[in-house]
């Protein structure tokens, strides 16, 4: 398992565009993808559906993507290069 952290930053917490965002990379890749919320909610990364069905996500908090699978590695560098692209 391979892990990667995110701090939202955007001044609206994590907005319905940066989550599918993170889906659709997430998608990009064959191995299971799950983010975990400081409070103790996850959801699979690959269902907007369970990402929107989580608690509020404000800024400041921190995002933790777990990759698990034949291509975490690569998962892993596809969110780098998202995070380098895109605001959160």
């Amino acid at each position: 398992m391979t892990t990667f952290k995110i701090k939202v930053t955007n001044m609206g917490g994590l907005t319905s565009r940066s989550s599918a965002e993170l889906v659709e990379e997430a998608n990009h890749h064959k191995c299971s993808v799950t983010m975990k919320l400081e409070n103790g909610d996850e959801c699979d990364l690959k269902s907007i559906m369970n990402v929107f069905a989580l608690s509020p996500i404000d800024t400041g908090a921190i995002l933790t993507i777990e990759c698990e699978g034949n291509d975490e590695e690569e998962a892993v560098e596809g969110f780098k290069k998202l995070c380098n692209e895109y605001s959160f």
